[in-house]
Order: C-alpha cells, then sequence, then structure tokens
C-alpha cells in the first residue's frame, strides 16, 4: 500500500472511531441526564403527585383496606382521601407545621381529642402516623348516621369540624381517582418516576411495611426481590408509589412490568404473586 493509501486508510479509521464514540457520548449523556433530570413526579389518571404524596395516600387507602371495626366501601377511602388533601395536600405535617396544635395528614389537633390519650407529644407522635391518622379519621365517620349518603363536604365535615367544610368538595374527583388506583381497581393505574436512588431499603423492611400497611399474606424475600402471594393490583400499586422512598426498581405483575424510567410496559408471562424488585446500588 502507498504511503498516501495509508494515510487515507488511517483518516477513515479516525473518523470512524471518533463518530463511533460521538454516538457511545450522547447516548452516556443521555443517560446520565435522564438519571439526574427525571423529574420526580407520580401520575395517576389526569393527576400528579410528587412520590412522598403518593406514599403517604397508598398509605392512607391501605388503613381503610386494613379496618377491623367493620368492612368500608370504597367511598370511605375517599373521603379521607378528599380531607388529606384539602388539610396537609396529602403531606405528612410535624408538630408546628401546621395551623396552632394541628398535627399530620388530616391536620388533627390533640387539644381537641385527636391521638387518645397520655402526653401532647405521644399524641402527636400517633398523629404523625399516617396510618393511626386515617383509622382515627374512620373511627368517627362511622359514627355519623347515613355517612355513606351523604355528601363528601358533608361526611368530612361531620369529622375534621373545620371552619369551612364546604372545601372538602373541590378534592371529589381527585380522590375518586386516587381511591381506584390506590385499591387497585384500575389496574396499572399509577406510574412514578424519579432519579436513580441513592439510598435502598432492605428487602426485609419493604417486606415489613407492606404487610404492615396492606391486608396481604406474608411476603417472602430472595436475593433483592419481594415476593407477596396472593396480591393483587391494590399491592402492585403500594410498591409503586412507595418506590421512590424504598429504593424499588421495578415492580411485575399480570403480565405487567414497572420500571422507574419506563413506567409501565407489557411482559411476559404472568404471576400469581406481586413481585418487587430494589434497586442495585
Amino acid at each position: 500500500m502507498s504511503r498516501r493509501a495509508t494515510r487515507v486508510a488511517l483518516v477513515l479509521v479516525v473518523v470512524a472511531v471518533v463518530g463511533v464514540g460521538a454516538v457511545l457520548g450522547v447516548r452516556k449523556l443521555w443517560q446520565l441526564a435522564r438519571d439526574h433530570f427525571v423529574s420526580d413526579q407520580c401520575t395517576i389518571g389526569a393527576y400528579d403527585l410528587d412520590p412522598a404524596q403518593a406514599a403517604v395516600a397508598s398509605t392512607m387507602v391501605g388503613a381503610v383496606s386494613r379496618y377491623t371495626k367493620e368492612r368500608l366501601p370504597e367511598r370511605a377511602a375517599v373521603l379521607v382521601l378528599a380531607a388529606g388533601l384539602q388539610e396537609s395536600k396529602l403531606t405528612n405535617l410535624s408538630p408546628g407545621a401546621g395551623d396552632r396544635d394541628s398535627v399530620g395528614v388530616l391536620q388533627q389537633r390533640p387539644s381537641q381529642g385527636w391521638g387518645g390519650s397520655g402526653s401532647t407529644a405521644s399524641r402527636q407522635a400517633r398523629l404523625n402516623d399516617v396510618g393511626e391518622a386515617t383509622t382515627e379519621f374512620l373511627d368517627q365517620l362511622i359514627k355519623i348516621d347515613g355517612w355513606q349518603s351523604l355528601t363528601l363536604a358533608d361526611a368530612v365535615q361531620h369529622v375534621q369540624i373545620s371552619a369551612d367544610g364546604s372545601a372538602y368538595a373541590q378534592h371529589e374527583a381527585e380522590a375518586k381517582v386516587l381511591a381506584d388506583a390506590l385499591q387497585g381497581r384500575r389496574p396499572a393505574a399509577i406510574s412514578c418516576s424519579f432519579a436513580k436512588p441513592t439510598k435502598v431499603a432492605s428487602v426485609a423492611a419493604v417486606a415489613t411495611q407492606v404487610h404492615a400497611q396492606l391486608p396481604v399474606q406474608t411476603p417472602s424475600t430472595a436475593g433483592r426481590t419481594v415476593r407477596v402471594p396472593g396480591a393483587a393490583w391494590q399491592t402492585a400499586a403500594w410498591f409503586v408509589a412507595n418506590a421512590d422512598r424504598l429504593g424499588i426498581d421495578a415492580v411485575a405483575y399480570d403480565g405487567k412490568r414497572w420500571t422507574r424510567s419506563n413506567g409501565w410496559k407489557p411482559a411476559t408471562g404472568s404471576t400469581a404473586a406481586v413481585v418487587a424488585t430494589m434497586y442495585q446500588l
């Protein structure tokens, strides 16, 4: 090969290498951008929540499902979610962060009898437990004669005794959509996206929490997975709603698979268990 031909061949090789490098570089940059600039957001129908709000809502709905004094209709979940949307925008407010001595997602006041007995601090701690706060709301709700047939605003106002009870009505449509998704009445109805986790809970901790918050069988764990046998879409929705705070990377159930980067997609095979896979740091 002549010196000129050699130089031409070398130039072509360099161009090819640079081109491939550029493609790989763009791909890497895209992956980095996707990981660092993904909006932390959960979408449920036409409504958006941040992951912390979604986690709170899933705990409230779980408390309705686990309520032991009587079997409650979906309407109870709609009522308590509407109350949470109005009182705190589904935020578990600590003491001092709300109005007067109001505490938690439902802004219940220890001075008005909420939180049971004991010291103010112990009552505040109970009301900062979202499941406990929801249960206390339900305890008062079922005492109201005919609560199931009252308007949402009237039913919630009987429990909350707010300065403006009519304000709860504005959240009815959103509360119904959230309740449908988080109770599993609509499959794969919640999807969350967020940046890659920096902390990941242990599978044992995740198994304990889902068992405590939902009426499900005892989960099993293996490697990075948590399996909940006999569970259905409510459990899948709970895993997705709590994925950001726990470090869950994927959820699979009934021929569908959710990931934080791609949402819900069809998946091969089906399973009698809901399976959550933890992110690997």
